[in-house]
């Protein structure tokens, strides 16, 4: 039951503005599919404008090699400070390119979803 119907049943008064409130029900829905489409828009051309620069996609790549790696693994293979692969891949995982897991001891990443999908649209990743 829509929310107009059970308005106008607990208040017989409120007949006289049925059509309006049914406008403004229909716009309603109108709006809300509408902006459902702008921010799928929106998050398209975000991802496509997004740029990282090379410790943050080399932290992509290698996490879409392994599958799974932490900072000094990271450090390791990029011969680059263990800080500053902890520094990328706080900022990675803020920005959902990468997902944490923690095992209680150093935590592991690996690639979510965004962060593939940016390797494979800039042509790192078949």
């Amino acid at each position: 039951m829509s929310f107009i119907a059970a308005l106008l049943r607990e208040f017989p008064a409120a007949q006289k503005y049925k059509l309006q409130l049914q406008a403004l029900e229909n716009e309603n829905g109108r709006l809300k599919t509408e902006n459902a489409a702008l921010k799928d828009e929106l998050a398209q051309y975000t991802d496509q404008w997004a740029t990282l620069d090379g410790p943050a996609v080399n932290a992509l790549i290698y996490l879409s090699q392994y599958e799974r790696g932490n900072a000094t693994q990271i450090a390791e293979a990029y011969r680059m400070n263990i800080r500053i692969a902890e520094t990328y891949l706080g900022h990675l995982e803020r920005e959902a390119y990468v997902q944490s897991h923690s095992n209680g001891e150093a935590a592991h990443y690996g690639l979510a979803r965004r962060g593939r999908r940016y390797l494979r649209e800039r042509g790192f990743l078949k």
